[in-house]
Parts: structure tokens; C-alpha cells; sequence
């Protein structure tokens, strides 16, 4: 048989009854495809070499391919198969991976928080809390999707990494939105929230590696913006500010339990939501500690002082409530930092938060001089085995450093000196 030509293709009538087709004599097994509607294709078949099965395979039409271009590609597939392939195969495995890897970015964060509720998504060994995936959804629904949401996952760049940084870091997504029956949330923008935004994408797209929707993970080796440092600490001044702020806030009428929160949080180092969420039956008065169940670094017992013990004791019950510091309204708890920007702004603090409160109490534990593993057991650090140290049993030595600590600051929120609280600072350079 003679091999083909242009000529002999474009000669070539359609059958109107059925397809038929021309092959080749050079490579065998190439040939064209002519249908009842005139269309021609050109095409491969061979013997596949993984089931010895006869496969055809399209190389492409007539006129988008020219003779010379399809018979080219038809020895390249056919070297394909001589060396064991099968390049049919290999053809239907790509599309069902371009298939399985068509994901946006939107529809990744969807799965990602599906399994991240379902605890598949773990953050050091353990299923993360349910306020750490609330924060993750707003990230994504703030700032990830509208930045990045219509791209396939497997397209994004760390150039597309590098841009939404800096997007996120210039405002480009801020908004205020209400949540809630009466919140506000305010996002800005700014260094912390764009690392914060960056680090939540690394986590992303290491579930679509583990997932093999793509090989690698673009926000490796993005260099990321100096986060705000959280150094600012409280002096004794300031307390004492702090102290007859929220006085004045609770006479006027002020939300007596955030208040009494607030107070608690300054005199125990906890995180906010420890004490927010505070339930009594975590409260261990006779050994002065809180029992948590579950905390940033795990499960804990805290040591705590007397004067937050009895703020804590005197708290007043709401009915079924299991919270020691319940919501004013439904039967969540506290969540209300408003009165404390409030008792901030009228105590004249700047740049104070909830936060700022623990790191205060670090400070003070610092000028007793007591040491870094002390001050790391009683803020609940996961440091040097502190965390596992105390896991199970309250430390008489710790317990007293709470008691020394909290006494103080109880103090100076008071206006009073520390020798008013029992509490005499240590000589410079003695280790507790």
C-alpha cells in the first residue's frame, strides 16, 4: 500500500454510510479517520504492552495537524510503546489528574475546613480547637477567597503568594462587618494580620500536597513581614490607672461580669479565652489551680493565686450556666472586650489589650525574680516540659509563685504598695 499524501487526503470523499479510513505505510499503524460528515482525523493504533489490547488513539484533525506534523507524532507515540508505554493510557491517567486537580483555591479552603472540623487537620499532633477553625474562617473568608479564591491550586505562584501578602498587608481587604447580635469586626489589615493570613495559606497548601492535588507548597520560602512584638507590659502606675478605671466603670453600671473578668485575667496571666470560657467545674479551689481540658498547649493545670480564686468563688451564678463568667445574653459565654477599651481609654492607656494583661503579669512574676521555667509553668507554656511537668499535679512551689504574683498586681490595681500584700520583692539576682 502506498503511504499518504496531502493529495490523496484531499481527494478523498466522505462515505455518507459509514467511517472508514486511510492508513499509512510508513509508520504502520498511522492512518486518517474519514466520517460521514467529511471531517478527517488523524490517529495511532498499536497493541498496548500493559494488556496486549489493539488501542487507537486521536493524534488530531485534518487541517489543524498537517500530514508531516501528525506522521511525526505518530512515531513519537509509537516509540512510546515500543519502549513499554502505553501512551493511550498515559493519556486517560493526565485527564483524570487534570481532572482531580481543577480545584480553586475557594473550593480547597472548603475541604480544608471540612476536614479540619471532622479533626483530619492537626496543628502539633492534635485537632484544632473549635475558636482557632472560627479564626481560620474568617481569614479565609476575609482575606484568602477574595484575593486568591477563583485560581486553580495547582496554578498559584509564590509570586500570587507574595502579592496577596502584601494586599493583605496595604488593606486592600479590609472591611467592617457585623457579627453577631451586636458585634462589629473591624480587619485593617497590617504586618501581623498578613503573616498571620500567609501562615493559615501554608497550612492550605500543605493539605492539597498531602492530598497530591499539587507537588509542592509555593508559600515555602516566602519572606514574611516582622509580626507586631506583643512586648508591651503594664507598670505600677498603670495598674493602679487600670484598677480605679474599672472601679469607676463597674459604680457606673458597667458590665459586672466582663469587669470581674477582666480582673481575673490580670491577676492569673491566663490567655483571654481560658477565662472567658472559664467553666466552674474546671475551678480546683482546694488546690488553687484551674483544671483545663483542653488549651493551646494541651491539657493543663494552672496554678493560681488567692485573690483570683476569690473573685472566681464570689462570681455569681445564671441559672444553669456551666460558666463562671456567662454571656449578658443566649447561654454562650463571655466575649465582650468593650468595656476594657473603655476602662483603657479612660485610665489613659495606649496600646493596651487583653493580652497585654498577660504579658503583665510575666513581668511581674520577672521583677520577683522568680525564673524563666517558673514564669513559663505559670503562664502555661508548652516549654522545656513545663506542660508535661505539671499536667497532672499542682506544684506547692508554683501555687505559692501564683499566690506571690497575683498579690502584688492585686495591689497595685488597689493603689496600695506591695508591702500591703504581703509580697516583699526579692534581692537582685536570687533565683526562685
Amino acid at each position: 500500500m502506498a503511504g499518504l499524501t496531502k493529495r490523496l487526503i484531499d481527494a478523498t470523499k466522505s462515505d455518507p454510510e459509514r467511517d472508514f479510513r486511510l492508513w499509512d505505510d510508513d509508520p504502520r499503524g498511522f492512518g486518517v479517520r474519514v466520517k460521514p460528515t467529511g471531517i478527517k482525523s488523524f490517529f495511532v493504533q498499536y497493541r498496548s504492552p500493559e494488556d496486549f489490547k489493539k488501542r487507537r488513539l486521536t493524534i488530531g484533525a485534518y487541517g489543524v495537524f498537517t500530514l508531516d506534523q501528525a506522521r511525526a507524532e505518530a512515531r513519537r507515540l509509537l516509540a512510546m510503546v515500543a519502549k513499554g508505554e502505553d501512551p493511550a493510557a498515559a493519556k486517560k491517567r493526565a485527564r483524570a489528574f487534570a481532572a482531580a486537580t481543577a480545584v480553586t483555591v475557594a473550593d480547597l479552603c472548603d475541604d480544608y475546613m471540612r476536614d479540619a472540623h471532622k479533626g483530619r487537620v492537626t496543628y502539633r499532633g492534635r485537632p484544632k480547637k473549635a475558636s482557632t477553625l472560627a479564626i481560620d474562617d474568617g481569614r479565609i473568608r476575609r482575606h484568602v477567597k477574595p484575593l486568591l479564591g477563583d485560581k486553580l491550586t495547582r496554578e498559584v505562584t509564590q509570586d500570587d503568594i507574595e502579592a496577596f501578602m502584601h494586599d493583605v498587608r496595604l488593606g486592600k481587604t479590609a472591611v467592617t462587618e457585623k457579627t453577631g447580635f451586636r458585634g462589629i469586626a473591624r480587619v485593617t489589615g497590617g504586618d501581623t494580620a498578613a503573616v498571620r493570613a500567609v501562615g493559615l495559606l501554608g497550612s492550605i497548601f500543605s493539605y492539597a500536597v498531602k492530598r497530591k492535588i499539587r507537588p509542592d507548597n509555593p508559600v515555602r520560602g516566602i519572606e514574611k513581614p516582622k509580626g507586631r512584638q506583643r512586648d508591651r507590659t503594664l507598670g505600677a502606675d498603670e495598674y493602679r490607672h487600670l484598677g480605679e478605671a474599672l472601679t469607676d466603670l463597674e459604680i457606673s453600671g458597667a458590665n459586672r461580669v466582663a469587669i470581674r473578668a477582666y480582673r481575673v485575667l490580670a491577676l492569673t496571666g491566663c490567655r483571654r479565652n481560658e477565662i472567658f470560657g472559664l467553666e466552674r467545674s474546671r475551678v480546683d479551689a482546694q488546690h488553687h489551680c484551674l483544671r483545663f481540658g483542653d488549651t493551646k498547649s494541651g491539657q493543663q493545670v494552672r496554678p493560681i493565686g488567692a485573690a483570683p480564686l476569690v473573685l472566681i468563688s464570689a462570681a455569681p451564678v445564671k441559672g444553669k450556666s456551666p460558666f463562671v463568667f456567662p454571656a449578658a445574653w443566649g447561654e454562650g459565654h463571655l466575649a465582650d472586650a468593650k468595656v476594657f477599651s473603655r476602662a483603657c481609654e479612660i485610665a489613659g492607656l495606649a496600646d493596651v489589650s487583653l493580652n497585654t494583661l498577660r504579658h503583665g503579669f510575666a513581668t511581674v512574676a520577672h521583677e520577683l525574680e522568680y525564673s524563666e521555667f517558673t514564669i513559663a509553668g505559670l503562664l502555661g507554656h508548652r516549654r522545656h516540659s513545663v506542660t508535661a511537668l505539671y499536667a497532672h499535679h499542682v506544684d506547692r512551689a508554683l501555687v505559692a509563685a501564683a499566690d506571690r504574683v497575683s498579690a502584688l498586681i492585686a495591689a497595685r490595681m488597689e493603689g496600695r504598695e506591695a508591702e500591703d500584700a504581703d509580697v516583699v520583692l526579692l534581692t537582685k539576682g536570687v533565683e526562685r
